[in-house]
């Protein structure tokens, strides 16, 4: 289990989180959803720097690759491995899923944002994380980049890794085990708000 205690962040007089604690186990995908603007990426990065120690791999909602540069280049940017071990590692299972052999000689200014995303993801996956904190992993990406994305998440999650999403998006939580609110710098459990009768697509407005 892994386990997110008290974490606190303010700017200035504004306070974003307020003590934010919750769990998630192995094989398990938790969402956190939010509005934007409600401190969806700010948690994510506080637990990154929290945990530091722990065997985290943090994918940001922004590409973090080098456009002239073509995908082995970039994943050796982010690791200690040599090219050669990077191309077995992207060519035999887990990794091959991600389908990055595909376009392996294509500089990243050539990619779709589909490819793109699914290079990113390698760039984390390639230190084999063992939990994996996602921000807003689908935004701008079509129906079948989304498949392929979901495809390997759920071999990530039936091998025992936790996953964490934060998003706006209500229809990515479909694939979480539970789903947490972030309201005013705290996290409500959505299943406690259906056993009320409550509906939290209200709370997003």
């Amino acid at each position: 289990m892994f386990n997110i205690e008290n974490i606190s962040k303010a700017y200035g007089k504004n306070q974003v989180l307020s003590n934010v604690s919750f769990y998630a186990n192995e094989g398990e995908a938790v969402g956190i959803l939010g509005v934007n603007g409600s401190g969806k990426s700010t948690l994510l990065s506080c637990i990154v720097e929290k945990y530091a120690e722990t065997n985290v791999g943090y994918l940001p909602q922004s590409n973090p690759l080098f456009e002239e540069l073509k995908p082995v280049d970039n994943i050796r940017m982010w690791c200690k491995l040599t090219k050669a071990e990077i191309i077995e590692r992207l060519t035999t299972p887990p990794l091959l899923y991600l389908g990055i052999n595909e376009f392996m000689d294509k500089p990243v200014s050539k990619l779709s944002g589909g490819m793109k995303k699914r290079l990113s993801l390698a760039t984390v996956l390639i230190n084999n994380p063992s939990i994996l904190l996602m921000d807003e992993p689908f935004a701008a990406l079509d129906l079948p980049a989304k498949q392929d994305i979901l495809m390997y998440l759920q071999n990530f999650r039936a091998s025992g890794g936790t996953i964490i999403i934060a998003s706006h998006d209500e229809e990515i939580f479909n694939f979480c085990n539970r789903v947490l609110l972030l309201r005013n710098g705290s996290l409500i459990d959505t299943n406690e708000l259906k056993q009320q009768g409550i509906s939290y697509v209200n709370m997003l407005r």
